[in-house]
Order: structure tokens, then C-alpha cells, then sequence
């Protein structure tokens, strides 16, 4: 994933990941799907406003938040606040588009004024990304 030029405020992300949108949304959104790339525990309601909680109890962790866009293959919108961070939710946009390589997906993550937690964002997504697709690599 390599970090694009973005409005102040969204770190956004470009990246080829090697399967069809579906399948890639699919990972994203089917709790069994995500502990093998992202979380530990994983509950979603994919519903306009349903919740979905993403959990590391190993390192003490609650991702919460709310679907605010659901279009399977194509587009995911849900806000994304730390249980243990105060901090205003913070939204996460990814869009998955049919490419040669298989999704060219983008992501747009909201964060406030602190270059760091920007960069903490853009690190994880990169991490957790290529994780994905090793996971999509062996399946």
C-alpha cells in the first residue's frame, strides 16, 4: 500500500491486492475471515448503522464502531474508535475497485492534528494489508 496525497486530516492508502472485489470485501466484513489478517475476535452487524466490535484481548484492545456505508464489492464506510482512547470517532473509508491485478483498494482513515497517531494509521493499514494478502495468497 503506498500512502497517497490526501486532504489535511485522511491518511489515504492505493494498493493492488491479488483477488476479486467480493472476495476481498468478504475479509473485511465475515468475522472468521478477519481473525485470520486483522483481530483476534470479531463481531459485525453489516447493516447501515449496525456495530461491529474487533478485539486483541491478548494486548487488551476493543475496536468499536459503525457501519455508516455497506455495497458489497465496492465501497465500506464505518467509524473506528479505540475503547480505551477519549479521542472523537474516526471514520475509515475503503473502496474496492475491479483491476488487472485482481482490487485495486483504497483506503481513507480519518485522524486528528497528530502527525504521529497519521502515521500509526498508515502503518497498521500497510501491516494488516499485507497480511490480507497472505492470507488471500494461501487460499
Amino acid at each position: 500500500m503506498k500512502v497517497d496525497e490526501s486532504p489535511v486530516g485522511v491518511a489515504r492508502l492505493i494498493g493492488e491486492v491479488a483477488a476479486p472485489p467480493e472476495t476481498v470485501f468478504d475479509f473485511f466484513v465475515t468475522p472468521e475471515k478477519l481473525v485470520d489478517w486483522w483481530s483476534e475476535e470479531a463481531t459485525i452487524d453489516l447493516r447501515i448503522d449496525g456495530e461491529y466490535e474487533m478485539a486483541w484481548p491478548s494486548q487488551g484492545l476493543r475496536l468499536l464502531g459503525r457501519f455508516l456505508v455497506v455495497e458489497p464489492g465496492e465501497r465500506l464506510a464505518f467509524t473506528w474508535s479505540y475503547s480505551h482512547k477519549p479521542e472523537e470517532p474516526r471514520t475509515v473509508d475503503v473502496r474496492f475497485k475491479a483491476s488487472d491485478a485482481g482490487t485495486e483498494l483504497t483506503i481513507e482513515h480519518t485522524h486528528g492534528d497528530d502527525p504521529d497517531e497519521r502515521q500509526d494509521y498508515i502503518d497498521g493499514w500497510q501491516f494488516f494489508i499485507e497480511r490480507l494478502r497472505s492470507v488471500l495468497a494461501e487460499s
